[in-house]
């Protein structure tokens, strides 16, 4: 190749001037696009990660959901049962009312007292009521459906014949139609401790 002739020259000048072209876009332009590309790219991985966790969260605050309404549809059941506050007047009518229900007759109703614990408070009662012995029973079924947690206790069961004073129940012999029963028992309520309701 003759470098003198002005046709190589111009060749070799052309194909100089393209390679200093190609350097140039290949430094200048490709490599910086190749570097944003790979940025571009990394970034797309990243949100798509970041997406699918959000969709996971998603389906699990839709579970969550469904089991927060479950979880308070039972607490509002069992609030009923359990009340805030004590109540005393419900209760002495829900007594009362049991009573008139089964021919029976409340004689005495004693507080004891209010005992508390970690989340609740023990409301207690001393209560005497005379019936037949299956009035007793009738009024025993109503006091175990009140709408709020009723506990009895101690129960102590005494016949009265007219005439003849109380004297202690012997469920071994039948019990005739005028003898009446008198039961004595601890009778417990139950409310939401002050400052454990929140």
């Amino acid at each position: 190749m003759n470098l003198r002739d002005p046709k190589n020259q111009i060749f070799i000048i052309v194909l100089f001037l393209f390679g200093a072209a190609i350097y140039l876009w290949y430094t200048n332009i490709y490599t910086s696009f190749s570097e944003k590309t790979a940025v571009l790219v990394q970034e797309q991985n990243t949100l798509a990660t970041k997406l699918n966790a959000v969709k996971q969260k998603a389906a699990t605050l839709d579970e969550l959901e469904k089991e927060f309404m479950a979880l308070q549809l039972k607490y509002k059941s069992v609030e009923l049962m359990l009340p805030e506050r004590k109540e005393d007047e419900a209760f002495l009518a829900q007594i009362h009312g049991a009573a008139q229900l089964t021919v029976s007759l409340v004689k005495k109703i004693t507080p004891l007292g209010t005992q508390p614990s970690d989340y609740y408070e023990t409301n207690s009662y001393l209560v005497e009521v005379e019936s037949s012995y299956h009035g007793l029973g009738r009024f025993l079924a109503r006091v175990a459906n009140f709408p709020f947690i009723v506990n009895i206790s101690a129960l102590q069961l005494k016949t009265t014949k007219e005439g003849s004073g109380t004297t202690l129940l012997d469920t071994s012999k039948d019990i005739g139609a005028n003898e009446t029963v008198l039961a004595t028992f601890k009778l417990s309520t139950y409310n939401v401790k002050q400052g454990a309701a929140g």
